[in-house]
């Protein structure tokens, strides 16, 4: 099911590099290529559709744990309820997050499946590594506004099958905590350097910034007991959930951070009071118009995950989201397993630093950075429960009194 879904993620991704050229890159342009754009409305149908028939099917013939259903369908539905309060019917495209959440908590996906993120995301770092000499104009971006004074390495950025180096380096740095549940360490190491490369190619800092925290928390889960990771963990989720507020709500100078410190400073005053219920959904496309003439082609999003949750839905879905990302830390924290426990910790904290200077995901439909954002999530935050109850079960199984076989019931009446 991760395959199917990681698939789905990223095809029209893949089709759109296929049928384009970004030698001429142009920031924030929207795909003009009619396959992308028809695989994204069908799966807008398609992926809900499927969800609600094997949660119904397996809510039928056997379980489906409601607290982890709950929390993963709550971002989603709250989203797409919300517009309601703006006048505006929802969606199906709002409706495509909640049902991917109640897809992998249905079929019980868990931790150790989460390999699969690892290994896929490898692979498309190997194939963007691999089309630089085979097809640069593909995977390179060559145009654009100080595209090479970002570069670490003085060539184009690297942006594989994404639209921009930024999102490219977030994909994988978000990936890579997943190549470490590899059962082997000499393939752990291959895949390790192959995303690594990719990264560097894509010189994405806030990608790095990533890696480094990823990294950080990866050693500190080994090297420390698991009663003193726990603390340490908790603390450095709460610094991370710290800046992710203060860094939008505080800057006041517009060229900080890249210029982000305008597009915070012009999404703050349109929040204005709205705080609660946002803007709306489709807020920043709607208005991308104006935000491209006042800020840059870069304010598609607020490249903050705190302030573009409150803009495009308000407090009540900022709530939803917190509450899966506490979850999915704490239901980590209680794995058996230190390396899962690193693993897991290592995504969230990556998830929040990335998200103090962007968006690491889309909350309106299912982009590209789902697959290696929000599928480890719901399944780290739905886990506990899931497995919780197979406990349960099992015990249930093991109580219960064992029927005797026929050479038994023999026995017994001589």
């Amino acid at each position: 099911m991760v395959i199917l879904v990681w698939a789905y993620s990223i095809a029209s991704p893949v089709v759109e590099t296929v049928f384009s050229d970004r030698q001429h890159y142009v920031e924030g342009k929207t795909s003009a290529v009619a396959l992308a754009l028809t695989l994204d409305s069908l799966g807008a149908i398609v992926v809900p559709v499927v969800a609600v028939a094997t949660t119904f099917f397996v809510g039928l013939f056997w379980r489906v744990t409601a607290p982890s259903l709950i929390l993963v369908i709550a971002p989603g539905l709250v989203l797409a309820a919300n517009e309601l309060v703006h006048g505006r019917p929802p969606t199906l495209g709002l409706l495509v997050t909640a049902a991917v959440g109640a897809l992998l908590v249905s079929v019980r996906v868990k931790t150790p499946d989460l390999a699969l993120v690892g290994y896929l995301g490898a692979l498309v770092a190997a194939a963007s590594i691999a089309a630089v000499y085979l097809a640069p104009s593909k995977v390179l971006i060559a145009g654009g506004t100080n595209s090479f004074d970002k570069s670490l390495t003085g060539a184009p950025l690297l942006a594989g099958i994404f639209t921009h180096s930024n999102t490219f380096g977030m994909f994988l740095s978000l990936a890579l905590p997943f190549v470490f549940l590899a059962r082997r360490w000499p393939v752990r190491l291959v895949l390790f350097a192959v995303v690594m490369w990719a990264l560097i190619l894509s010189s994405s800092r806030t990608a790095l910034v990533g890696v480094a925290v990823v990294l950080a928390v990866l050693l500190l889960a080994r090297v420390l007991p698991r009663s003193a990771f726990a603390p340490v963990a908790v603390g450095g989720f709460a610094v991370a959930v710290f800046a992710v507020f203060w860094l939008p709500f505080t800057e006041t100078d517009p060229e900080a951070y890249t210029y982000r410190g305008a597009i915070w400073i012009f999404d703050r005053q349109q929040l204005g009071d709205h705080w609660f219920f946002g803007l709306g959904a489709h807020w920043f496309a709607d208005n991308y118009a104006l935000l491209r003439s006042v800020l840059s082609s870069a304010a598609s999003h607020a490249h903050n995950l705190a302030l573009t949750a409150l803009m495009q839905g308000g407090a009540v879905v900022l709530v939803a989201w917190g509450a899966l990302l506490a979850i999915a830390l704490f239901a980590t924290l209680r794995r058996p397993s230190a390396r899962q426990r690193g693993v897991g910790v290592a995504f969230v904290m990556a998830l929040l630093v990335m998200g103090a200077t962007e968006t690491p995901f889309g909350l309106v439909g299912w982009g590209p950075l789902s697959a290696s954002a929000l599928i480890p999530l719901f399944v780290l935050a739905g886990q506990g429960w899931v497995e919780r109850e197979e406990d349960e079960f099992t015990r249930a199984l093991d109580a219960a009194p064992v029927p005797l076989t026929r050479a038994a019931l023999r026995a017994r009446r001589r």
